[in-house]
């Protein structure tokens, strides 16, 4: 990288050797402020899905469980928001926040899941039980059918558990690679530089 110059001992327009400083700048940046795109696709995707599922959890009885997974969505979709506001500031340690975000999110779907798998082996899964009830409403033979709609049902709930070791995991090491990538940045690019970027005036 260039030699750094200090903007604030210039007065008038910028020079080219700054003009080069503040274009390098912006392209090593570039990876790191892609990651807020990341950050407002978990925001949606989290908020939506856990709005979703806490509202069903309240339909026919709660379900502490799944209204236990919504709200934690939302409130990870908040954390994600948020996230994505302090990646283009380039605060130092969102990168971190935003890891750790997503390993209480992928722990919360496996120990759910894995709840949700436990009633169904101990026989006390609502969603079970609401589906030998209506096999039998409708004429069929429930104990048939059961062991049919147990291995749907943990299938499902594994599904879940599933994707919080993958995605959650995924995205956990995602964001602590951009936060060494942000320190190094910080470390190497002139303050000045910096200062404009955090405070919005360069982007």
């Amino acid at each position: 990288m260039s030699t750094p110059v200090d903007s604030n001992q210039q007065d008038g327009p910028l020079s080219q050797e700054q003009l080069a400083q503040i274009g390098e700048a912006r392209m090593n940046a570039s990876q790191i402020l892609r990651a807020a795109q990341i950050a407002h696709r978990e925001f949606v995707g989290l908020v939506l899905m856990g709005a979703l599922t806490a509202m069903f959890a309240c339909y026919g009885g709660i379900s502490i469980s799944s209204l236990i997974m919504g709200l934690w969505m939302i409130v990870g979709g908040v954390i994600e928001h948020l996230g994505e506001q302090r990646i283009r500031r380039l605060d130092p340690h969102v990168f971190t926040t935003l890891s750790r975000n997503q390993l209480l999110l992928g722990i919360m779907f496996v120990v759910i899941s894995a709840w949700w798998m436990l009633t169904i082996a101990m026989g006390s899964d609502k969603d079970l039980a609401s589906t030998g009830k209506t096999l039998s409403n409708l004429g069929i033979a429930a104990t048939q059918m059961m062991p049919m709609v147990k291995l749907m049902l943990y299938g499902a709930y594994g599904s879940v558990g599933v994707f919080g070791i993958f995605w959650q995991g995924y995205l956990a090491w995602y964001y602590s690679r951009r936060q060494k990538q942000l320190l190094e940045y910080i470390q190497e690019t002139p303050k000045w530089i910096l200062d404009m970027q955090q405070s919005g005036i360069l982007g």
